[in-house]
């Protein structure tokens, strides 16, 4: 019986190795065949300032910000923490919105976001007084703005850690050198 079967397990093997599934659809291509950027838009905004005149919050809509946004798509907010340097080199580092900063006397203050459809906000929030902060936190503030159409965050299956903006830049190819600046005025 053994002797049956072993040939029989071959000529098995051999007809699932020749299955095969369908071809999935095509990627994205540009005009001239290559592949195409999909990654959405990525625009820095500065000089926002946060005041009790504008009730510690910074609007915009997406129409201003010359960007589409789609319902569906992801708005990561980065705010810009820190310089760090390397060697000749200073890089500023990102942090994801919501951001808290500790106070040594036990406050806090958050910088924090929403969206709609149309637009985004940024605001100022935390047991501390607002109108009492230093410039530090309040005055020529720089926000990186990164719109991630829904299917590729949907793709990236946990792959990607957003609350990381050197990993979010390595995932979706963003050139840095090409980001637009709004300035805020």
């Amino acid at each position: 019986m053994n002797k049956k079967l072993i040939p029989l397990l071959l000529i098995l093997v051999a007809i699932f190795q020749g299955c095969t599934g369908p071809e999935g659809p095509p990627g994205p291509q540009g005009a001239d065949g290559g592949s195409i950027d999909v990654t959405g838009t990525t625009f820095d905004l500065v000089n926002v300032n946060f005041t009790t005149a504008n009730q510690f919050q910074y609007s915009l809509s997406y129409a201003d910000a010359k960007v589409t946004v789609l319902e569906s798509d992801a708005v990561l907010v980065y705010i810009h923490w820190d310089d760090v340097t390397s060697g000749n080199t200073t890089l500023k580092a990102y942090r994801l919105l919501p951001q808290t900063a500790f106070f040594t006397a036990g406050g806090l203050l958050t910088y924090n976001f929403d969206q709609t459809k149309n637009d985004f906000s940024i605001f100022l929030d935390g047991n501390v007084t607002l109108s009492t902060l230093t410039d530090d936190y309040t005055k020529n503030q720089e926000f990186r703005i990164v719109v991630v159409p829904a299917d590729f965050a949907a793709r990236t299956n946990g792959s990607v850690d957003f609350k990381d903006y050197n990993a979010v830049v390595k995932h979706f190819n963003i050139d840095e050198s090409k980001i637009r600046k709004v300035s805020v005025q």
